[in-house]
């Protein structure tokens, strides 16, 4: 395997950076007030209870069998159980209604179909009528005309049954037609990735991860993790786990277009992943993403090559009001489905198809006029027939996932049907430019595995980082002491991130070990591992250690480098809650005297570094001191280009404490008024940090109000 990037031996790796010490919510320890009474019992805190461990699925459709027989497990039960398993891949069953509507409540992602016997049909139907994840009720009783009346007074109850392969028939429908419906798509609205809004960061992030799960090499651990995986979730669902087997022994006997068509685990699998945007799941059919992907290409180039007129298809889904509310104001914008499309050429398919879904009043039908015009971009797509494990695909189209278009008109069919008019993106389009140009700034200098790694640590997703950066780390042999020690330093960031303290610290040691065995203790290369790990110990509380650290850092050559500043602060700081005053005067000195010498007199560095002398000279009782820094720090703050108002909350406090210090409570009630406007101005009203400062405000208003009297 080959070097994760060309990076590695730089003084900086390329997921992280250097840190420095930060101790509050706003980056900034405030002061505590001098006798001031401004306790924190005083604030409305809110109490988080521990989060339970959610039930989780693999699919995105859940049946559930309510029924008081099913306490005993009698031979009638039990067949009509592996009828419902025909009907559904995952299939839950309740004999008491406490236990099924605790399960309901339960459910985050997932729809629920929901069988209930006569008996307690009404009453679990009155639970759960208003709940956003039940689907469809259907009652399975004995005598139909029993249930015709009170059915009628709620609406998700779909049909009464007295016929079970009349119920499962129908169950089956509605379960594949709500999984017909799942079209997720992410849409860029902006025209410029300088300033992205969260929708924004999701549909270049995604483009991202798309292009790179196709461009990795996968070995056949893969496939057998996934089928392991798989298992756990099917284990009592016969027909799947032969499925699985059967994939296990001859997956390569197929294509994985075959497969994709057949609709069994590795389909719905693979739908939910991309639909509730499950990295863990998409992870784990990574292989399989790819696979599929470069099949539809290969295809495609064998069949479509030759294309050069336009093709129409048509994919019929449906949406929420909000979120065709959101496609409405997104006209011209981007679009890109999340996931592989299959779409038909016949226009009436789809229209049969959003006609069913208009029965439903919670949704709006759409239909997706989708053009694919060869000589504009290059969409990867193909035209099931003979490739599909289905017989009856005719006129079906597959298209793959990494497919962006712009949404050109959107047309009112009828009430609550609409057609939404897609064009394809051209590489000369803006925001096209603006996405590759992102994206490519993004993974400069990564490969492979590393840009997944990258791309799931802007995105947040620790878990499946670490996961990766543990797969590297065991397909590396011992003389890659290089690429070993890189991937123990990301492992310890990434850990740091997930505040796993301890582990991280072991990585940052395994890190540094493996470095010094062929590096010199004072190498570059080991300048952000020592800092890193300064910054963990800090945390964890062990200051010597993390001394210790920041001292080997500062061994390293860093002429002209604003980290020396940075570690010479960070050195304050610890020496500081030490009580360590004077030499930790001298540490912040350093770090004044390299920023004058190489930096401008309002670097943000400089102003951190006054604010952290000023916090210890309030510590030793120096309020005079104490003022002239914060003072100091609030010229820097305030001649800044864009004010920072948390920053600036802070330095308010501070000096409003300062003048309580100093018996000058007119300057602390003016300082404090503006502490809580800019906290007001950064937070808002509800935020603790605005409540801190309006209480002490208001402490030290009655303070003076009683002196007065």
């Amino acid at each position: 395997m080959g070097k994760p990037n060309s990076k590695v031996s730089g003084s900086v790796p390329s997921f992280d950076h250097i840190k420095s010490v930060t101790t509050s919510k706003n980056g900034r320890k405030k002061n505590i007030p001098r006798n001031s009474t401004n306790k924190v019992s005083r604030i409305e805190k809110t109490i988080s209870l521990p989060n339970e461990k959610l039930p989780y699925f693999v699919e995105n459709a859940i049946l559930i069998w309510l029924d008081s027989s099913l306490d005993k497990q009698t031979e009638s039960n039990k067949n009509l159980t592996k009828q419902f398993y025909r009907v559904s891949d995952i299939v839950q069953t309740f004999f008491n209604i406490d236990d099924c509507f605790n399960f309901i409540n339960s459910i985050k992602y997932e729809k629920i179909f929901l069988i209930v016997s006569g008996a307690l049909g009404q009453q679990i139907s009155s639970l759960v009528e208003n709940l956003n994840q039940v689907h469809s009720i259907y009652i399975f009783c004995g005598n139909k005309s029993t249930h015709e009346e009170w059915t009628k007074r709620y609406t998700k109850i779909n049909s009464i049954h007295t016929k079970i392969k009349e119920l499962c028939e129908t169950v089956k429908k509605d379960i594949r037609q709500y999984d017909n419906s799942l079209t997720p798509v992410s849409i860029l609205q902006t025209l410029s990735t300088n300033d992205l809004d969260d929708s924004n960061k999701e549909f270049i992030y995604l483009q991202m991860m798309k292009s790179v799960l196709v461009d990795i090499q996968y070995d056949k651990k893969f496939r057998k993790e996934l089928i392991s995986y798989s298992r756990q979730f099917y284990l009592l669902n016969e027909q799947q786990l032969n499925i699985i087997d059967t994939f296990d022994a001859s997956y390569h006997l197929h294509s994985p277009i075959w497969w994709y068509t057949r609709r069994c685990f590795i389909y719905s699998m693979l739908r939910k992943a991309f639909y509730c945007q499950d990295f863990e799941l998409i992870y784990k059919l990574a292989f399989f993403v790819r696979d599929l992907h470069r099949e539809i290409k290969k295809c495609h180039l064998q069949s479509h090559s030759y294309q050069h007129r336009p093709i129409i298809v048509y994919r019929a889904t449906s949406m929420t009001n909000s979120e065709f509310e959101n496609v409405e104001k997104s006209l011209g914008s981007l679009l890109s489905f999340k996931d592989f499309l299959i779409a038909t050429l016949e226009r009436n398919i789809a229209l049969r198809f959003v006609n069913i879904l208009r029965n439903d009043s919670n949704v709006i039908g759409i239909i997706y006029r989708i053009t694919i015009d060869p000589l504009l971009s290059s969409i990867p797509y193909i035209a099931l027939n003979h490739l599909s494990y289905l017989s009856n695909t005719d006129g079906n189209i597959l298209l793959s996932m990494n497919t962006i278009f712009r949404i050109d008109q959107i047309e009112q069919i009828h009430e609550r049907f609409y057609e939404i008019n897609l064009i394809p993106a051209t590489k000369k389009d803006e925001e096209i430019k603006n996405v590759v140009e992102f994206m490519q700034e993004t993974l400069e200098g990564l490969s492979g595995w590393y840009k997944l790694c990258k791309i799931m640590l802007d995105m947040k997703q620790y878990n499946q980082v670490e996961n990766i950066l543990k797969y590297l780390y065991n397909q590396t042999e011992d003389n890659q002491r290089e690429e070993r020690a890189f991937i123990q330093h990301e492992l310890g960031y990434v850990c740091e991130l997930k505040d796993n303290l301890i582990m991280s610290i072991n990585h940052y040691k395994q890190a540094i070990d493996i470095y010094l065995t062929y590096l010199s203790s004072n190498h570059s290369t080991l300048l952000s591992t020592y800092i890193n790990l300064a910054s963990v110990l800090h945390k964890q509380g062990d200051l010597n250690g993390a001394l210790q650290q920041y001292r080997n850092a500062l061994k390293i050559d860093q002429t002209g480098d604003q980290n020396i500043a940075i570690q010479h602060n960070n050195i304050g700081k610890i020496l500081q809650q030490q009580k360590k005053y004077s030499d930790a005067q001298k540490s912040y000195e350093l770090a004044v005297d390299t920023l004058y010498k190489n930096f401008q007199f309002s670097h943000p560095i400089l102003a951190d570094t006054y604010y952290n002398m000023a916090s210890m000279f309030y510590s030793m009782k120096d309020y005079s001191n104490a003022l002239i820094y914060n003072q100091k720090t609030l010229d820097i703050e305030e001649k800044s280009i864009q004010l920072n108002q948390s920053t600036l909350a802070s330095t308010y406090f501070n000096i409003a404490t300062t003048y309580e210090g100093l018996k000058d409570e007119k300057n602390a009630i003016q300082y404090a008024k503006k502490a809580v406007e800019s906290a007001r101005l950064a937070f808002g009203n509800d935020h603790l940090e605005t409540k801190e400062n309006l209480n002490y405000l208001e402490q030290l208003q009655q303070k003076t109000e009683s002196v007065i009297l």
